[in-house]
């Protein structure tokens, strides 16, 4: 069975994968420049198709993946916060509103031509929150490292009334649209 390096230093993401097959995990360096002026699925999808074409070019045998998810709310893009107060903002913000989150995913293989990007989108409902509630959530730390400062997958889920889409696309792989688009380009299956 063929391996899929992992252009991304995510653990839910390589947590999803490895439920499936053994991966390598490479990653470069990018600059995440996150512009309000373009939509959330072209930016998800610019900076995927950024974090993995430099691993796919030092391993162009190879399937590479990588990937990046934003929280969009009110037109603005909520990557993740730079501490706790930004994590309140956000939280706040969320609080009671719905939400979409957009994963953009690449997949490389350069020995056989193949640049390929796509996204997902998920919508999320906060039920409204009280600042009791909110300065729990913070104290868990979780919101570290997370776009739009929560993990749907862990105590974050206390957050959420409802969720419309993929689950994993939230957590930030949407594995299943990933597994149809890895058939369709190599007939390649992650069974």
């Amino acid at each position: 069975m063929e391996k899929i390096i992992l252009a991304s230093n995510s653990p839910r993401r390589r947590e999803i994968l490895e439920e499936f097959i053994d991966l390598d995990i490479i990653t470069k360096e990018i600059n995440e420049i996150k512009d309000d002026s373009f939509s959330p699925w072209t930016t998800v999808m610019g900076l995927a198709f950024e974090k993995g074409i430099e691993v796919a070019k030092d391993n162009e045998d190879s399937i590479v993946l990588s990937a990046d998810t934003l929280v969009e709310f009110d037109g603005k893009l909520l990557g993740k916060p730079k501490n706790r107060e930004d994590a309140k903002i956000m939280i706040e913000s969320l609080s009671g509103r719905s939400h979409n989150v957009y994963t953009g995913y690449a997949i490389f293989k350069l020995s056989e031509k193949i640049k390929y990007v796509n996204y997902e989108k998920s919508s999320v409902k906060f039920y409204k929150l009280s600042d009791l509630e909110i300065e729990k959530y913070l104290d868990t730390l979780e919101y570290k490292d997370k776009a739009g400062a929560y993990g749907i997958q862990g105590k974050g889920s206390l957050l959420v009334e409802e969720i419309r889409g993929d689950y994993f696309n939230i957590v930030g792989l949407p594995i299943g649209k990933i597994n149809r688009d890895l058939i369709r380009l190599f007939n390649f299956n992650l069974w």
